[in-house]
């Protein structure tokens, strides 16, 4: 077994599964991507390392055992193939459901099924919603950054990250703005690693189940309503999978955007050259924010595959769990010249930040916006801000890669 050195011990419960047969010893890495590091100066670095020390295909025996892809291509290719990789068992290599759990649809199914579901977004991310949600996300972005401007520090991701983003994402869907500090650990738990994800994913079904009985009985003009009165194929949509569909929509809507946040604004805070270029530059937010998706691309979900096959010269069998991680496309020299480099002239746009094919993520270009507005207005208004050196920042691995803490500082 090949050795990939880790920052840091593996915390308790990360304990390796045992080989199969069918997988040669060549080709399994010591290496476990829910906990690939500690520090965030090494986030990406070790999918780099892995890049290239390691075969373009291994098996990684943690988390239950799991093929790892490595290249970009090859993980485009297995997201936009449901026929091989299937979603149906599960969207992450450790999910272990419940009986009686509700389908997160559209994630965890394929298909045509998928797509039933899939459309039920469409009208929130609509151009003419999208404008409308701009709006508001920028002046709430200013907002918050003319109130944390004049005390010269803040903890950007209780700060703003869990409110910009979160705080459009609740009026989309018409929750009680305070329920938000409720739910922000049970969605959080789910994409964690070591977190008691199945105790609070019950909470969450509990959650989105209350809401979604009484928008079916009263609906607005919100996304669980329209969920909640939803036709799938010519019949109504059911509660268990309005419920599921309610319960993926806050786990996303929760978490992805404020964790890529919180990345962007750690490594701006060391970065002066990269503050002066958007300074200077206001036109380059848009590349900027292309820029960081692709450096900082945080998901790692899951597929099993359907049927033995043959992939790229590996043997995969029916059943085997398969990692699509998509830091792996963030770093991958093919496509990206000294990927750890962050570049705003970069003019590749083939990334795998959003996934690809039939599961893209349908928020994505709703993401794209709040993180050019982050740009945008905290950059004129708080132009040279630091790590606090009393208070480092606190990372968390898992199925995202987030930021917990991020203390700033700067001269008001």
């Amino acid at each position: 077994m090949q050795t990939i050195e880790q920052p840091s011990p593996l915390p308790p419960g990360a304990d390796p599964a045992p080989v199969p047969a069918h997988v040669p010893a060549s080709l399994v890495v010591d290496f476990d991507a829910y906990r690939p590091m500690k520090d965030a100066s090494f986030y990406h670095a070790p999918y780099a390392e892995l890049q290239a020390n390691a075969p373009e295909i291994f098996w990684s025996p943690y988390n239950g055992g799991h093929w790892v892809l490595t290249r970009r291509d090859h993980l485009a290719e297995a997201f936009a193939d449901p026929a091989r990789f299937t979603s149906s068992q599960g969207a992450s290599v450790d999910k272990v459901a419940a009986p009686g759990d509700p389908k997160l649809a559209p994630i965890e199914l394929d298909p045509p099924e998928q797509q039933s579901f899939r459309r039920l977004f469409a009208p929130a991310f609509s151009v003419l919603a999208l404008k409308e949600r701009e709006k508001e996300a920028r002046a709430l972005a200013v907002e918050l950054i003319e109130d944390l401007r004049p005390r010269g520090r803040c903890e950007f991701v209780t700060g703003f990250a869990q409110h910009l983003p979160i705080k459009i994402f609740m009026k989309m869907v018409d929750l009680p703005e305070e329920d938000r500090l409720t739910l922000l650990p049970l969605a959080n738990a789910q994409v964690a690693a070591d977190a008691p994800k199945e105790e609070k994913l019950a909470l969450l079904f509990e959650y989105a189940g209350k809401y979604v009985a009484e928008r079916a009985a009263r609906p607005g003009d919100d996304l669980i309503s329209r969920i909640a009165t939803a036709e799938i194929d010519g019949r109504p949509i059911t509660l268990r999978e309005a419920v599921g569909v309610s319960t993926l929509l806050l786990i996303g809507g929760l978490d992805t955007v404020a964790s890529m946040m919180g990345h962007v604004m750690h490594f701006l805070a060391g970065s002066p050259d990269h503050r002066r270029q958007l300074a200077e530059n206001p036109s380059l937010s848009g590349a900027a924010a292309e820029e960081f998706l692709r450096r900082f691309a945080l998901t790692n979900p899951g597929r099993t595959v359907v049927a033995d096959m043959e992939f790229h010269g590996v043997t995969m069998r029916a059943g085997d769990k398969l990692l699509l991680a998509t830091p792996f496309g963030a770093v991958d020299p093919r496509d990206y010249p000294d990927p750890l480099r962050v570049d705003f002239q970069r003019t590749s746009n083939s990334k795998t930040t959003f996934g690809a094919g039939p599961h893209v993520c349908p928020g994505s270009m709703l993401a794209r916006i709040e993180l050019k507005i982050l740009l945008e207005e905290w950059l004129p208004r708080i132009p040279d801000f630091q790590l606090d050196p009393d208070d480092p920042p606190r990372f968390r691995t898992g199925v995202n890669g987030s930021v917990e803490r991020l203390p700033l500082t700067w001269t008001p």
